[in-house]
């Protein structure tokens, strides 16, 4: 399999650092109806601007509760699309399929994933072939997972564990809350939360993901981090975003 770079993966991470945390918009009262919206982020790298275009797009879509989300990550260089479709489930919610294809870097990689809770367990199809395992009732898709990390710091908890199906993978992850910051965003100025991510199988202690999440729009990043090494950083910034307004 071919491997990016350093820069590569900087810039890959970014990309799948926003799917983790962008996922919808949190209601004051989690069992009403999500809200669409639309957002759009630049990447930065070592502070140089790149062409990569971040875009992230919430929908209803036909049935009871349900969504889809759509995020996209573009430029000459890649392209990084993942897709789900989930019931809400009043802040618990519920994959039915995700999808995520990569190409960029001289790597190509596919998962599409159905998930059946009545086993409760998933089928995923990628380049490999077709696998089929077990996933634990709370399991979430790398997507949806930070729907429910947003309703646990809304209720003043600082910290909060997930589990999310990948691929062939089940992931586990920590995330924190380390700092409090006020920053600019398209919708003016607004105190943030800094969240840290953490992955049981990252053991490299200088590689750090960080993210700006602002409570007053829902718990959306506004800004996020990732510090591949003391030499290499990038920076995803938000630049435009339609959605429901600061509270």
């Amino acid at each position: 399999m071919t491997r990016a770079g350093p820069a590569g993966r900087t810039v890959k991470a970014l990309s799948l650092a926003l799917t983790l945390w962008l996922s919808a918009w949190v209601p004051a009262a989690v069992a009403e109806p999500l809200q669409p919206f639309s957002a759009e982020y630049r990447i930065y790298v070592n502070k140089i601007p790149t062409p990569i275009k971040a875009t992230l797009l919430l929908e209803p879509v036909a049935g009871k509760d349900r969504y889809h989300m759509l995020f996209e990550a573009h430029s000459w260089m890649l392209n990084n699309r993942e897709e789900s479709w989930f019931r809400w489930n009043q802040c618990a919610p519920r994959t039915e399929r995700y999808e995520h294809e990569f190409n960029g870097f001289g790597k190509h990689r596919y998962y599409h994933t159905d998930f059946d809770w009545a086993k409760p367990g998933v089928i995923t199809e990628s380049e490999d072939g077709v696998e089929a395992f077990p996933i634990p009732e709370d399991a979430l898709d790398e997507l949806s997972m930070l729907l429910r990390a947003r309703c646990v710091f809304a209720s003043g908890d600082k910290e909060y564990d997930a589990t999310s199906v990948y691929g062939d993978d089940l992931r586990h992850h920590h995330f924190v809350v380390v700092d409090r910051e006020t920053i600019d965003t398209p919708m003016g100025e607004l105190d943030t939360l800094v969240v840290e991510k953490r992955r049981d199988k990252d053991k490299d202690e200088k590689r750090r993901t960080l993210f700006w999440v602002a409570p007053k729009v829902g718990y959306m990043v506004v800004k996020a981090r990732h510090i591949e090494s003391a030499l290499l950083h990038g920076e995803l910034i938000m630049r435009e975003y339609n959605g429901p307004l600061p509270e």
